[in-house]
Parts: structure tokens; C-alpha cells; sequence
């Protein structure tokens, strides 16, 4: 974006940028979809703003989605998470918060 003419800023926190651009002090932000989608239905986001596109799925950039950091020693620690993951998978946890939540899968499959 920056070739093209635009200044970039980064925000510590994504609150930080919203209010920003209601403020008018930002043209634009490029965020998570779910935060934006958030954002956008608080009375704030909907007096100012409007969606008006999604980045392209591009792997170089974003890679498979969100994920959780961990030690490459804490192998103990990974498999509990797995398990724990593939747990509310299986016995429709997972769906349940899923569909109270959100109206797509966030799990990405």
C-alpha cells in the first residue's frame, strides 16, 4: 500500500485503530474479519463506517489463520491441546459454541 501513495500506521491495540477511524484521523484499516465484523455492528461502526472488501486468501501472507504459540520443547503441552481440540470436535462442543457465536465455522475446514 505504501508504493501506492498510502501511510501506514500500526496500533498496539485494534480499539485503538477503530477510534481512529471514527475520529476521521484514518481513512481505512485492514483488520481480522471477525474484529471487523464486531466493530461494525456497535453503534460507532455503524455510524461511521461500512465494510468494503476482504484481503485475497493469500498463503504468503496469512498462512492457515490464527493459531497458539507454545515452546518447541512443550510437546506434553501441545498434545493436551490437541486432544483437547479434537475432543470438543467429536462430542459437539465445538458446534454448540460455534453456532451460538458465529454464523460460519471458525474452524476453517
Amino acid at each position: 500500500f505504501a508504493p501506492a501513495g498510502a501511510t501506514l500506521r500500526e496500533y498496539q491495540t485494534q480499539d485503538e485503530a477503530n477510534n481512529d477511524l471514527v475520529a476521521g484521523r484514518i481513512d481505512a484499516i485492514e483488520a481480522d474479519d471477525i474484529a471487523m465484523k464486531d466493530f461494525l455492528n456497535t453503534e460507532a461502526g455503524k455510524a461511521c463506517c461500512d465494510m468494503k472488501g476482504t484481503v485475497v486468501d493469500d498463503q504468503d501472507v496469512l498462512a492457515d489463520g490464527a493459531g497458539i504459540g507454545l515452546r518447541k520443547s512443550d510437546t506434553e503441552l501441545k498434545e493436551k491441546l490437541n486432544t483437547a481440540i479434537k475432543g470438543i470436535r467429536a462430542n459437539g462442543k465445538y458446534a454448540e459454541f460455534n453456532k451460538k457465536y458465529f454464523d460460519f465455522d471458525i474452524f476453517g475446514d
